[in-house]
């Protein structure tokens, strides 16, 4: 197309719309549902505080944080131990089968192109899928209120006397 200019519409988003566009953001992230359980599992996927929904549940890859930093609710006593590793095995699992039979059969590609392909596959995705598995256990262990879930309370013997 000749002399076809494409310009953006700089009237489209007005200082007045912005607030109330980015109110609507938060509010999305923050999720909020009748059914307590799918409230905090939802959280937890979104990598959330199970209380507030605000504040970041890990401070890196897989490491959860002790506390929210928005609402203060201690988190870093909850242990998902090996369930998000196994959720993250089903669901890369069943991905990575359906790719290997699709390049075996479908595609019918050489093996020195497919199996990178299905190697990077696998290992984004399970970059991917671990630490959204985390946080829906912690969020849910967190909402059930199930062993694991209270704050560690250390008792120190008393000490011995001399004899």
């Amino acid at each position: 197309m000749r002399g076809f200019c494409f310009a953006p519409n700089r009237h489209a988003a007005t200082p007045a719309l912005v607030p109330r566009l980015a109110a609507h953001y938060m509010s999305s992230m923050i999720y909020r549902h009748e059914n307590p359980l799918r409230q905090a599992i939802v959280r937890g996927l979104m990598g959330r505080c199970p209380h507030c929904g605000e504040g970041k549940l890990f401070r890196a890859y897989l490491k959860p944080v002790e506390s929210c930093a928005s609402c203060g609710e201690p988190l870093g006593h909850i242990r998902a131990d090996d369930g998000p590793a196994w959720l993250t095995v089903m669901v890369v699992g069943h991905a990575t089968v359906a790719t290997v039979l699709m390049f075996g059969s479908v595609i019918a590609a050489p093996l020195w192109l497919s199996l990178p392909v299905i190697v990077g596959l696998s290992s984004g995705l399970v970059m991917v899928t671990l630490p959204r598995a985390k946080g829906a256990f912690i969020n849910a262990i967190w909402e059930m209120g199930a062993p694991g879930s209270e704050p560690i309370s250390v008792s120190r013997p008393a000490p011995l006397a001399d004899l």
